[in-house]
This record gives structure tokens, sequence and C-alpha cells, in this order.
């Protein structure tokens, strides 16, 4: 009984005695005692060997896992970049068969582009992977409606230059909106549904910029007359957000 107490000890003591972090005195005490223990002395020696983690079962589950998902995601990939580029053949034979040359295809080009370099950064990026996509999204807009100018003014001769009057203001105010909104979420640590609900609230001045520069609206007066259509569901989903929001983080 009190060999097996002093097995018990020492055994106990072995992690610590094998980084050593046991005194002096307690070295020599488990020295003596393992030169006579065979049992003790077999325990430590199989202690010292290196865990073999890449041969747990657990560990080979899940490196199978990891590969199974990297095999998907590549059949995604495939797949998405064969409907792009069918969707671009196709709006080439077609452009080409109808027109005798290239004009709106190079608008559904940049259609593609915008919704799919964004969802790209967003999937390569580590960090900060919805401001990142944001971003490239961003600079996709402004060339995408930069695009559709050229190629109605100059490629099929419909409208005047409207881009720099319209089309880049209008755009910016609203990524304006957008970004304070991703602005308000960074520097207040809150959740996305007071984002969301940001840009729902300065939807109702972007909407009334809008209507303004095109020419809808003369005055503050025309935006009150209509505010049930261009302003009363944005508030009303302001408030319903903000809502949600406190709730959610009750």
């Amino acid at each position: 009984m009190e060999q097996r107490l002093v097995c018990d000890t020492v055994r106990d003591l072995l992690p610590m005695y094998i980084d050593q972090m046991t005194s002096d005195t307690t070295n020599r005490s488990m020295e003596e005692h393992m030169e006579s223990c065979g049992e003790c002395r077999a325990v430590m020696e199989q202690m010292k060997q290196p865990v073999q983690a890449e041969t747990a079962p657990e560990v080979k589950e899940f490196k199978k896992f990891l590969k199974e998902s990297k095999k998907r995601m590549r059949w995604f990939y495939w797949f998405m970049a064969a409907a792009a580029m069918i969707a671009v053949l196709t709006c080439f034979i077609v452009n080409l068969a109808t027109e005798k040359g290239l004009s709106w295809f190079y608008i559904v080009c940049m259609g593609i582009g915008t919704a799919y370099f964004p969802a790209y950064v967003f999937i390569v990026s580590h960090k900060h992977k919805f401001e990142k996509a944001l971003a490239a999204l961003s600079v996709c807009v402004i060339g995408l409606v930069g695009t559709v100018q050229v190629v109605l003014y100059h490629l099929m001769g419909i409208g005047d230059i409207w881009f720099w009057k319209l089309g880049l203001p209008i755009v910016s105010y609203w990524l304006v909106a957008v970004w304070m909104g991703v602005f308000f979420r960074i520097i207040f640590h809150c959740n996305w549904l007071y984002a969301i609900a940001v840009i729902a609230l300065l939807a109702i001045p972007s909407n009334y910029y809008t209507n303004r520069l095109v020419g809808c609206y003369e005055g503050i007066f025309d935006f009150f007359e209509n505010f049930i259509s261009n302003g009363l569901g944005n508030l009303l989903l302001a408030i319903i957000l903000l809502c949600c929001a406190k709730w959610w983080d009750r």
C-alpha cells in the first residue's frame, strides 16, 4: 500500500519533472524511485514521447472536413465562373448579331463584375470582410454608372452627358449614406441593426437630394407633400430597426 502511494505521487509529479519545474531535492527523490521502479520509469518514457496529434481521430475527421469543404468551394467557384462566361458569351453574340457591333455588351460585363468582384473580395478577406467588400462595391457601382454613360452616349447615340451632373453626384451621395452607417457601427461598436437603421434614416435626405437633382422637387415643400411615399417608410423602418437593435442588446 505504501509503495502504491509513492508511485501515485511520483506519477502525479512526472509532468512537472519532465518540464523541469520541480526542485533539485524532488528530482533526486524521483530519480532514486524510478531506478527501482520499472513501471514509473516506463510511464515517464511514455510521457516524453511526442504527442501524435496528427493521427488523432478528431484531427483526421477535421482535416477530411476541410478538404471536402475546399473541394466544394472550388466546384462553386468553377460553377459561378462558368455561369458568368456563358452570360458574357451569349450577350457578345447577340449584341454582334443585332447591332453589328458591341455596345450594351459592355454594360453587361461591368454589371457581372459589379456582382462578382465584391463577393470575391468578401470570400478571400480574412478581416473586415464586409467593409472591404463594400469598398469594392462602391468602386464598381461608380464604374458601372460611368460605363452606362459611355455606352449610351458614345456607342448608341442616346441622350446626352449626364454622368458628371447627375450620375456621379447621386451615386456618391447614396454611397456616403451607406458608409456613414458603417462608420457609425465601427465608432460605437454596435450591432448591424443600428447601422441599417442609420442608413434608413439617411435615405430620407438622400431621396430628397435625388429628386431635387433630377427635377422632381423644386423645394422642400415638394418633399413634405410627398413624404408619405418618399420618407415615411424609411422613417418607420428605422424606428423598427432601432427597437430590434435595443431588444438584441438586452
